[in-house]
């Protein structure tokens, strides 16, 4: 493999080769994307796809500014769904961050921190109190609306990265993919992607993650339900299982989507060294549908309602039953997002790049229209 002298130069290189930062005591380069080097840093990033196929993902929004009526532990998975779409049809994304590490085990070579500039305090909807947290964490939303990339170019790049779509006509295990607490963090990619608003019902979406996302997908939170004594935002559990933040500070993508890689590892080496976690795959928490499922064969026992539509293409991949009796961690952790009332224009950014859309993407929003 030809990697440019740049990037050589940095110790990011092939895997096999020992010079990743990691493997030489080096502090975790966090390389930030502006409009201004987007082209050059998506070199970079699909070498990092083809060269470490382990990525951790986070992104930053704006809160929340709807709220169900229900306390969120007695909402099914999709009525969470529900508030999720008309929260990000509703808002912009501000950042994505991408963690790539060589193995399972290892840590994250080199993290990418892609800053937007969509979103603009001044005339959209937000939780004040979370864009606030934001601020004072070091993001600089003037700078992101001055030299931030378009949502358009992003999806551009990530269509043609090797990051989505990336498994041929199943998309099964090309990336795998770890988060923590990201229901909302693949909505957002999705709409991005799409370059429209969010798919009507849950399975929709969860067929829309699985063919851009493909089938290996970990939220650590969710695999925390078989995790004795192991709760709390992400700073608290990878504080738990001994991993620390190697660079940039919390509710910054690039920072987050490391420490995201960190504890995941952990996560599987601490509970789950002998069986793995593959059980997991394909289940973010909150929007586990198989408790739908059981919910709707529970009505229909009774007289009830209709069944809910179970076909292969509901969910990821496996599933596993959890207690969704917590609270929302992650946006407690970003601020809490107390609910304002807003509207939204969400969904306007249609990607320009519909020619390079994978045929299995094409028919799946086409099924959507």
């Amino acid at each position: 493999m030809t990697v440019h002298p740049e990037l050589a130069a940095t110790g990011f290189a092939p895997v096999g080769t020992g010079l990743g930062p990691a493997a030489k005591g080096r502090k975790l380069e966090i390389r930030q994307v502006w409009a201004g080097n987007v082209d050059y840093e998506f070199w970079r990033i699909r070498q990092a796809a083809e060269m470490y196929p382990y990525v951790a993902m986070d992104t930053e929004f704006p809160g929340v500014v709807h709220c169900p009526s229900k306390p969120h532990f007695l909402l099914t998975p999709s009525e969470r769904y529900a508030a999720l779409k008309s929260n990000v049809d509703a808002l912009h994304l501000i950042q994505v961050g991408l963690a790539f590490a060589p193995s399972p085990d290892a840590p994250p070579a080199i993290a990418f921190e892609i800053n937007l500039r969509e979103f603009d305090p001044r005339v959209h909807r937000h939780a004040p109190e979370s864009v606030k947290l934001l601020a004072d964490h070091g993001l600089d939303l003037a700078a992101h609306r001055a030299h931030g990339v378009d949502a358009r170019v992003l999806a551009a790049h990530l269509m043609a990265s090797g990051l989505v779509c990336a498994g041929g006509a199943n998309n099964a295990g090309a990336v795998t993919w770890a988060t923590f607490h990201s229901a909302y963090d693949f909505g957002y990619l999705v709409k991005l992607l799409m370059g429209r608003k969010l798919p009507r019902t849950l399975p929709e979406f969860l067929g829309l993650v699985r063919v851009f996302f493909g089938e290996q997908v970990y939220d650590v939170r969710h695999i925390m339900g078989r995790c004795p004594g192991l709760r709390g935002g992400l700073d608290a559990v990878a504080a738990a299982l001994g991993a620390q933040r190697e660079a940039g500070r919390a509710h910054q993508a690039g920072s987050d989507s490391a420490l995201t890689w960190e504890a995941f590892r952990r996560v599987r080496q601490v509970y789950f060294a002998k069986e793995g976690v593959r059980g997991f795959a394909g289940v973010l928490f909150g929007l586990e549908l198989e408790l739908d499922l059981a919910a709707a064969a529970n009505a229909n026992k009774h007289g009830g309602a209709a069944a809910i539509n179970n076909s292969s293409n509901n969910k990821l991949g496996s599933t596993k039953f959890v207690n969704n009796g917590s609270s929302n961690n992650k946006f407690a952790s970003n601020g809490g997002g107390r609910c304002a009332v807003g509207g939204g224009n969400g969904g306007r950014n249609r990607s320009r790049n519909s020619r390079r859309v994978a045929p299995q993407v094409q028919v799946a929003v086409a099924a959507l229209r």
